[in-house]
């Protein structure tokens, strides 16, 4: 084997390839890139699985002859960067166990496996196939409000939604859910359930300018652009009806403001301690946020613009998941409380809710001696 390719361009395939190829893997070939240099094409193919996902890269290269070995992922994206030419040479003899990476005067010798010990990674070609874009954009507004570890498989997944009025995501862990925009170009009539953690990894490797040609064969999706294909396995089950969710929700009262200042309002009361809630008081056209405990009271007060019904009242609220919210979301909002105590938020790209919580009593335990009771008031 020899083989010379531009070493900036492989570099970033092997970046992309060692973000699915986990150090952690239980087995050293999971760990692993798999090469194989293809001289009819004259291409070096650069695949990596974690089982859950996989993806397989191109890149233009010159060889004389074919061949494929296995190896590790992190040793590969380390050594393209550390070496400084312009292009990268890989040589290795027939059968050996190890394979010469040069660079300019630089170079290395390492230990590599044959390409029957990887995991067969099959990327299919759906023949149904629609142009998709925008996808970071779309699973950061969604993704952030999937279920953890602990939680049932389905709201560890987001719900893709091929309509025609364009694709949509619709993400929720049983205390909140959100609802977002992707291409309304993207049309279709499907429901698919993704594992969050596969389309965060997608939206690491690509950014909102590029296309996709994206389809399925019932058992995963698959992204596919020149020289570059994603798959990601999918889960059985039926989501919940969220239209009929949306439908029901209906809002006491709004009022306007934007995610920037909502954010920077729940962040400086919170800056005090790791508070779990977080209490709003509505009073015509100000929200004052709040975060108390027997030791310490920190609040601040945003300015807001009313719009329907009368704002007013106190509510209740996890901080985890409306930290997550305003920091996925962006521009002006529609904030408003619905039946229930339930805070949503409206924005052109997304719609969010979020159950309220029962208002938690002080702790009854007193301040330690010697440590005074902590205040912060600020106004927005």
């Amino acid at each position: 084997m020899n083989v010379t390719a531009n070493r900036v361009e492989l570099l970033a395939a092997a970046k992309r390839a060692a973000s699915i190829a986990s150090p952690s893997a239980p087995l050293d070939e999971l760990r692993g890139t798999l090469m194989m240099a293809d001289s009819s094409a004259g291409k070096l193919t650069l695949s990596a699985t974690n089982l859950e996902v996989s993806l397989e890269q191109k890149v233009a290269c010159t060889c004389g002859d074919d061949d494929a070995f296995v190896i590790n992922a992190g040793l590969l994206e380390d050594m393209l960067a550390q070496l400084g030419g312009e292009t990268v040479e890989f040589q290795r003899k027939a059968g050996s166990s190890q394979v010469s990476v040069r660079s300019g005067q630089a170079g290395y010798l390492v230990s590599v496996m044959e390409r029957a010990t990887f995991p067969r990674v099959e990327i299919p070609f759906p023949e149904d196939l629609v142009v998709v874009s925008g996808i970071p954009s779309m699973v950061k507004r969604s993704a952030f409000a999937t279920g953890k570890s602990s939680e049932p498989s389905l709201l560890k997944c987001v719900n893709l939604r091929f309509t025609k009025e364009g694709l949509r995501a619709v993400g929720g862990d049983g205390f909140c859910l959100v609802y977002a925009k992707g291409d309304n170009s993207c049309s279709g009539n499907i429901d698919l359930m993704v594992p969050a953690t596969s389309l965060l990894k997608l939206a690491r490797l690509c950014e909102d300018k590029q296309e996709y040609r994206v389809g399925t064969d019932g058992k995963s999706i698959i992204f596919l652009r020149e020289d570059f294909a994603y798959s990601a396995r999918l889960v059985d089950g039926t989501y919940i009806n969220t239209d009929q969710v949306l439908g029901s929700v209906v809002n006491c009262f709004t009022v306007l403001t934007d995610i920037p200042e909502l954010k920077a309002a729940l962040n400086a009361a919170i800056a005090i301690d790791q508070a779990e809630t977080i209490k709003l008081t509505f009073t015509g056209n100000q929200i004052k946020f709040q975060c108390q405990s027997a030791e310490w009271n920190a609040s601040t007060t945003l300015m807001v613009v009313p719009l329907t019904g009368t704002p007013q009242g106190e509510y209740c609220f996890g901080i985890r998941q409306l930290s997550s919210c305003l920091h996925s979301l962006s521009g002006t909002v529609t904030l408003g409380i619905a039946q229930g105590g339930m805070l949503t938020l409206a924005t052109n790209d997304a719609f969010y809710m979020q159950t309220g919580l029962r208002p938690q009593a002080a702790q009854a335990e007193k301040p330690k001696k010697g440590k005074p009771k902590a205040s912060a008031e600020k106004a927005a």
